[in-house]
């Protein structure tokens, strides 16, 4: 009878040694999951910001060239208006010193 009881009181030590250690590897899992939860989250906000990043200069140099093409489209007018106003003040002239001769 002894024996038995010994044999009982072993298996509920040995239970017991069986619960605790799930319970240590259940908070190690727990451990684990959260760790890799927040590495997933810090690796997601720095692809973002990286993204968000890519976008904010692709939009510069988009906007860059356009101002450029807008600059360089302002030029040549500015200097095609500058060729008619000297054009036109060569004819000017000439119909100036035309009306004082006839005059």
């Amino acid at each position: 009878m002894e024996d038995v009881i010994k044999r009982i009181v072993e298996a509920e030590k040995e239970a017991e040694a069986r619960i605790e250690k799930a319970k240590q590897e259940a908070k190690e899992i727990i451990r684990t999951a959260k760790e890799e939860a927040k590495r997933i989250e810090e690796e997601t906000i720095r692809k973002a910001e990286e993204e968000s990043q890519n976008l904010i200069e692709k939009a510069r140099l988009e906007g860059e060239s356009e101002a450029k093409k807008i600059l360089e489209d302002g030029e040549k007018e500015i200097s095609s208006i500058r060729e008619k106003a000297e054009s036109n003040f060569e004819t000017a002239i000439q119909e100036a010193i035309e009306l004082v001769r006839g005059a």
